[in-house]
Order: structure tokens, then C-alpha cells, then sequence
């Protein structure tokens, strides 16, 4: 059995960045918390499907640690933490939304310029609500539509203004796994992409900006090195975010 690269009978101690949920490892009853340190050698009590965290080896490696798609059909909440933890692909930082920012002010809206915007993957909203940057022309032009499943039932949410708030979308969690994003002009409806969608808070990701650090052995200091840190660390596990407040949130953190 193996477990992120080494043996199970070595020890190997990982620093929890991020803790979204209830995972409580039943080897010693406790809560997986952000700050903390760990060794994966239990079973993971989760008490949620969507309960997630994000972990960092000795090799600074960051590793997802979430429930795998095989308990989802069974509900089964108790796995080994092998089988919950899985390495976290490393994203371009340039991904977090520069060019679709530049897009959409400048191009106006299409449906071309709003899958730059978002992407395909993950988009990320720091706070409980977003306003992209359209234009008042486009926003008396064209409304953005989401689909997505939530819970047992399929919704539709039509932003007439082109904001996207957390309390319209009635969310069981803090996302969507899969969400359709389009395009209303009028009558007609155009597809723009499929991602996952999810809602952060600004307070979350300072406490994940400090466990990182303190992790990575870097202070707290407002120089470059530690703004390329947390930004790629929001492109790796956040996707794509709006540039404009990902910048301001950095600035927000590094006062």
C-alpha cells in the first residue's frame, strides 16, 4: 500500500493548509484543522460530501485530501486516508483571470470572452459576491445564466446585472461541482463553458495564507517571493479568480 509516494510503514508529517468541514481522524478523535500537523496513517471520518482540505508534504507538495468519487454512490463517509488524498496539479499563475479581465472591459461581452474569463475548470469567488467587470452597455444587452444541480434538483439562475451572489444561488455547501455557464441575448441562449464553482471568504484564505507560510518557513513580509507564494497557491487550488480582487485581497493580507 502506498500513500502519496512512500511506503505505509514510513511516518510522513503534512501541515493542514485549508480545512473546509467536519474531518475528523478516528485515530486520535480530532478535528483536521488549519495550522495543525498530521500523520495519514488512520481512517478520516468525513461528515459531508463536500468536507475538504488541502495539505502540504515535507517536500512542499500540496495534496487535496476529500472524499473519492468511489464513496459518493454509497454515501460512505469513514475511508482510509490513502484512498482521500491525492496530489494537487500545479496551475499557471497567470491563470487567475488577468487576460479575461482585459477581455471583457476591453472586447466587451461574447461568449468567446466570457470562457477566458472563467475558464473550464474551477472558479473561485473571494466573499459571498461577485460583479464582473462588464460594461453598463453589455449588462442592458445580455443576461448571464447558471445551471447546475443542487442537491436533488436541477436550478436555473439568471444575473441580469452580471453579479453572482452566494444567498441567490441557495447553495448546499460552498459551490457547485458542475455548473453550466451562458450567455442570454434576448431570446436566444448560448452556451459558454462548464466548470466547478465555488465561494471563499477573504478571513478563510488569510488563516490559509498564514498556515502556508509558517508551512514553507517564509515570513510574513510584503516582497514579491511572497506574493508569487499565495498567488500560485490560489491558482493551484482555487482555479481561476477575479484578478482585479484577488490583488486587493493579497494587498488586504499583506498590511
Amino acid at each position: 500500500m502506498f500513500i502519496a509516494g512512500v511506503t505505509a510503514q514510513e511516518v510522513v508529517t503534512y501541515d493542514i493548509i485549508s480545512a473546509m468541514g467536519t474531518i475528523v481522524d478516528k485515530t486520535t478523535g480530532k478535528t483536521l484543522q488549519v495550522g495543525d500537523r498530521i500523520t495519514l496513517q488512520t481512517e478520516l471520518q468525513f461528515s459531508s460530501m463536500h468536507d475538504r482540505a488541502v495539505l502540504l508534504n515535507p517536500e512542499k507538495v500540496k495534496y487535496n485530501l476529500e472524499l473519492p468519487k468511489s464513496s459518493f454512490v454509497g454515501q460512505q463517509m469513514t475511508v482510509a486516508s490513502h484512498q482521500a488524498l491525492a496530489p494537487i496539479k500545479t496551475r499557471p499563475a497567470l491563470i487567475t483571470g488577468v487576460r479575461g479581465n482585459s477581455a471583457l472591459t476591453a472586447k466587451g461581452v461574447s461568449p468567446q470572452t466570457l470562457k477566458e474569463y472563467f475558464d473550464v475548470d474551477t472558479f473561485t469567488i473571494i466573499g459571498s459576491k461577485l460583479k464582473l467587470p462588464v460594461t453598463n452597455k453589455d449588462v442592458g444587452k445580455f443576461g448571464l445564466l447558471l445551471r447546475y444541480e443542487n442537491g436533488d434538483n436541477v436550478e436555473e439562475y439568471l444575473s441580469t446585472d452580471f453579479s453572482i451572489a452566494q444567498s441567490d444561488l441557495k447553495l448546499q455547501g460552498n459551490g457547485i461541482s458542475e455548473c453550466y455557464v451562458l450567455l442570454k441575448e434576448g431570446a436566444q441562449t448560448i452556451p459558454v463553458t462548464q466548470l466547478s464553482l465555488f465561494f471563499v471568504e477573504k478571513t478563510q484564505l488569510f488563516d490559509e495564507f498564514n498556515s502556508l507560510l509558517k508551512a514553507l518557513n517564509q515570513k510574513k513580509v510584503d516582497k514579491n517571493a511572497v506574493r508569487k507564494i499565495v498567488r500560485q497557491y490560489c491558482a493551484d487550488v482555487y482555479g481561476m479568480i477575479d484578478s482585479a480582487i484577488l490583488e486587493e485581497t493579497i494587498n488586504d493580507y499583506l498590511k
